[in-house]
C-alpha cells in the first residue's frame, strides 16, 4: 500500500494468527485494541476475518475515517453508547464488526471500566489493558510470524473472480484439517483486504507447500483447473504451470 501508515497484508495475517492462537473460535468475542494506528487497523481487520467484534478508540477523526474508507473498520461512531449498540447486536449473533470510536482513549477506557464493559481479548499495547486482564480478559500477544513457515502467494493469469476461489479451496486442503485457522483466513480475508483481489497470501510449512503444489498439479491434469496458476514464496517462483504444462519445482 502506498500509505506507510496502513498495514500490509502480511501484518494483518500475523495479527490474525496471533488472535486465533489465543482464541481459535472467536465468534461472539469482543476484542479491544486501542488506537487506530497501523497496528490497530491490522488488529481490527484481523478480528473481522476471525469472526470477532472489535472496538478501537482514537482521538484523530481523520485516522478513523481512513480506517473505514480502507475497509479495515466497518463503523465510525462518536460515543460508547453508539459503539455498544452495534457491538452487542453483532456479539449476540456471533458475527464480526469492527467499530472505531472517535474520542479520547483515556476517557473512553475509564467509562468502559465504570460501566462494566468487559472485552474478551485485549491487545497487549492497549491503554490500561492490565485492568481488563485482571477482570478476566485474555491478552493478545504482539503479532508474530508462524514459526518455520514460508510466505506463499498465488495468482491466476485470467478471470480471478472465477478461478482464484478454486485455487483457494486447494490451499485450504493443503494446510490440513478444518480446525486450522488458516483455512478461515484463505476463505474470508479477500472480503476485507482489497490487496487480495488479484493474488492470495498465507504462510505454509514446507510440507504443506509441497502438498499444495502436488494438489494443483493433479487438478490441472484432471482439467479441474483450466488456467495458469502462479505460486511464489518469498518472491521466488515455486510453480508456474499451464493447463498444457504442469511441471513444477519446489
Amino acid at each position: 500500500m502506498a500509505d506507510q501508515n496502513l498495514p500490509d497484508i502480511a501484518e494483518a495475517f500475523d495479527h490474525f494468527a496471533a488472535l486465533t492462537t489465543v482464541a481459535p473460535e472467536s465468534g461472539g468475542s469482543l476484542v479491544f485494541y486501542g488506537e487506530l494506528d497501523q497496528r490497530g487497523m491490522a488488529m481490527a481487520v484481523a478480528a473481522n476475518i476471525a469472526g470477532a467484534a472489535s472496538l478501537g478508540v482514537d482521538a484523530d477523526a481523520g485516522r478513523v475515517k481512513l480506517a473505514v474508507r480502507q475497509r479495515f473498520c466497518d463503523f465510525m461512531v462518536n460515543s460508547l453508547d453508539e459503539a455498544l449498540r452495534i457491538l452487542k447486536n453483532q456479539i449476540r449473533k456471533k458475527e464480526p464488526a469492527a467499530v472505531a470510536l472517535v474520542g479520547d482513549q483515556e476517557s473512553v477506557v475509564k467509562e468502559m471500566l465504570e460501566r462494566g464493559v468487559q472485552p474478551d481479548l485485549v491487545a497487549c499495547s492497549a491503554l490500561r489493558s492490565r485492568e481488563f486482564v485482571e477482570r478476566g480478559a485474555r491478552e493478545l500477544p504482539a503479532a508474530a510470524a508462524i514459526p518455520d513457515s514460508l510466505v506463499v502467494i498465488w495468482s491466476v493469469s485470467q478471470d480471478p473472480v472465477l478461478w482464484l476461489p478454486r485455487v483457494d479451496a486447494v490451499a485450504v486442503e493443503a494446510v490440513g484439517d478444518a480446525s486450522d485457522s488458516r483455512g478461515k483466513w484463505i476463505r474470508m480475508a479477500p472480503r476485507y483486504l482489497k490487496g487480495l483481489a488479484q493474488e492470495r497470501y498465507v504462510r505454509m510449512r514446507t510440507e504443506e507447500l509441497v502438498r499444495f503444489v502436488g494438489l494443483l498439479q493433479h487438478r490441472m491434469l484432471s482439467h479441474e483447473l483450466a488456467v495458469p496458476v502462479h505460486v511464489s514464496s518469498f518472491g521466488l517462483p515455486v510453480i508456474q504451470p499451464t493447463p498444457e504444462d504442469s511441471s513444477a519445482a519446489v
